[in-house]
């Protein structure tokens, strides 16, 4: 009876413990359901006011009918009464905020509104002014090279030869030619090297040439524009280039890299050794305040000369060692300080020191004096046949930046760098500048996707990358020798082909950075409508910066209707601001518009941009019944 008293006591503890163990159990899942039902409820609650978080910018899911009446409430039918008074109080919305950001009335303003289903206007304000439009300036060359080339074309880079190869040996020179890819590299240059090392080419009976005869020969921006101002300094634009047509210097250690490597480039390094010289600790002498340096020197027959230097008031300028012969002292004259310490402290310093060191307490140690960095030093050399030296001096750590004189030359000594490695020999190396033979074969090539360059000019608007493109157009419609006039002349023959009209409007560069550029927003407009209408369109549209998401609009718009939606062209210059593109209303209608202004306060325009983009993915026809606001 007893044992079972005690067992019966035993399982008592565990018992508890098991209820104790569910009943945290049972919590836990309570908890988590509630959390899981809170979420949704939140999800419910906020999902209308963030609708296009991991859209993209075609026509957002939640610009539906359904997602804007999530109780399943019927749409009331909209008459053409209610929709004239959405398109009323658009307008006024749209006025309101241009008068309201405080625009001077100096400024210049043209904004064009359309929707592409219904083709109606919107809203729109001196629609066929013509204005400098900065940036936007892009859009006509992209739109004339998807036309005239296609959305499909790939930029080649080639290595042509009129030679035979016989037994792995290639008789004849070689021709590295470009066709205008300015995102071409090092290692782009070390594929065509294997391409050619896979085709059993071991050695070449010649040189290496570089041909860039696709683009003319003015490679300056602000000189084939025409307006002679260099707004931003662009490296040369050329049918044949690498690196972006810079290269950098890199010193580290004493050790001189150059990136990229090329045979075009000699460096000539000139570093004093840290072991070679010694500088003694200054004395100076209560003599006329005469401050001296000993430096020692070793000289090319390791043997040592000591040369002693002196600072000096006094107006004797050289004085000879009398001790040892083989020093020379050279006294420099020294500027006395004008300047008198106010205070008497420092008269007593010494035996105030003297105070501070009563007993046994050792003399405080001198602070060593910091050690200045070595300096390097680099300059920079072209000849006239193309070549680079690089004049390097001094010991330390240094990364400078320079750009190409001659591009095309520089990528032909990549090339020739990359064919020694790869274990091919050149017989007569670099050679220089020359065109191709009309009878030179392609050996290989590499190619770049058109549409991938075009969408880092509109996204990021890459000026350099925008001037390649603008050349591209003329150099494709065979303007080798003046290659921006027929540029030029190509956009607009696409323009009038297309039914946009042309008359007033200026065009002389890629990037936008000439300001005798002129476009309006109505030729804008009609651009981005008849551009999403080919079969490039998307392509083209999404070459576009999206607000919210990449590019010059990464920053823009957040937390609106446009965010993720609205994707567009940006435009900036002194006094220019500018933003042309498509976004989608709520009511999932694709709008096409061109905002430009021209004026001071050019943050103001970006303010009201951004204003008129998130009003318009916010417009819909719905806003108004025939009850009134809806």
């Amino acid at each position: 009876m007893i044992k079972k008293i005690r067992q019966r006591r035993a399982q008592k503890p565990r018992l508890a413990s098991l209820s104790i163990s569910r009943s945290w159990k049972f919590a836990g899942i309570r908890i988590v359901t509630s959390i899981f039902l809170l979420g949704i409820i939140l999800y419910a609650a906020f999902a209308e006011r963030i609708p296009l978080i991991g859209a993209s910018c075609n026509e957002p899911e939640s610009h539906t009918t359904n997602n804007l009446n999530p109780t399943n409430k019927k749409v009331p039918i909209l008459t053409s009464a209610d929709s004239t008074k959405a398109v009323v109080n658009f307008r006024s919305i749209i006025q309101n905020l241009i008068d309201a950001e405080g625009i001077a009335s100096s400024s210049k303003t043209s904004i064009r509104i359309l929707t592409l289903k219904q083709h109606e206007v919107l809203f729109e304000k001196n629609p066929h002014q013509y204005l400098t439009p900065a940036s936007t300036t892009k859009l006509f060359p992209s739109f004339s090279a998807f036309y005239t080339m296609g959305s499909d074309y790939m930029i080649p880079t080639q290595v042509l030869s009129d030679g035979a190869i016989e037994n792995g040996v290639l008789n004849g020179d070689i021709y590295l030619k470009g066709f205008g890819d300015a995102l071409l590299d090092e290692q782009d240059i070390t594929a065509l090297a294997l391409q050619l090392k896979q085709k059993g080419i071991i050695s070449i009976n010649g040189g290496i040439y570089a041909d860039a005869s696709y683009f003319d020969n003015i490679t300056q921006r602000h000189i084939y524009s025409g307006d002679n101002e260099i707004v931003e300094p662009l490296a040369p634009i050329t049918a044949l280039g690498i690196h972006k047509n810079e290269f950098v210097v890199d010193i580290v250690g004493g050790q001189t890299q150059i990136i990229p490597a090329s045979d075009a480039v000699f460096v000539n390094r000139s570093i004093p050794s840290v072991h070679n010289t010694i500088i003694s600790k200054s004395k100076k002498s209560s003599k006329n305040n005469i401050v001296s340096k000993k430096i020692t020197v070793k000289t090319k027959n390791a043997k040592k000369k000591t040369i002693k230097v002196e600072k000096s008031n006094s107006k004797k300028s050289v004085k000879k060692a009398a001790k040892n012969p083989s020093k020379k002292t050279i006294k420099k004259p020294v500027k006395k300080s004008s300047k008198k310490r106010s205070h008497a402290w420092w008269k007593i310093g010494s035996s105030f020191q003297d105070l501070q060191r009563n007993g046994d307490a050792p003399r405080a140690p001198k602070r060593k004096k910091k050690s200045r960095a070595p300096i390097a030093r680099i300059s920079i050399q072209h000849n006239q046949h193309g070549l680079i030296t690089v004049n390097a001096s001094g010991k330390g750590t240094i990364a400078a930046t320079y750009t190409m004189k001659y591009p095309d030359i520089y990528a032909a000594g990549v090339l020739s760098s990359k064919l020694r490695l790869a274990g091919i020999h050149v017989q007569n190396g670099l050679l220089g500048r020359k065109s191709s033979p009309s009878n030179a074969k392609t050996i290989v090539e590499f190619k770049r996707p058109l549409a991938y360059m075009i969408s880092l000019v509109n996204k990021n608007s890459d000026n350099f990358l925008a001037e390649h493109v603008y050349k591209m157009v003329g150099a494709y419609a065979g303007g080798h020798i003046n290659t921006g006039k027929v540029a030029t002349e190509t956009v607009k023959n696409a323009l009038s082909q297309c039914g946009i009209p042309v008359d007033g409007l200026c065009i002389n560069d890629g990037s936008g950075l000439c300001r005798k550029n002129l476009f309006s927003a109505y030729v804008q407009t009609m651009l981005l409508e008849k551009a999403i209408k080919m079969k490039f369109g998307e392509a083209f549209k999404q070459t576009l910066s999206i607000a919210g998401v990449d590019g010059t609009l990464r920053k823009r718009m957040v937390g609106t209707y446009a965010e993720n939606n609205l994707c567009a062209k940006t435009g900036t210059l002194r006094n220019t601001s500018a933003l042309s593109g498509y976004a989608f209303t709520k009511d999932g209608d694709q709008v096409v518009f061109s905002i430009i202004n021209n004026g001071p306060n050019v943050s103001n325009f970006k303010q009201l941009e951004n204003k008129i983009g998130a009003a318009i993915a916010n417009f819909s026809y719905q806003n108004y019944t025939s009850n009134g606001v809806h």
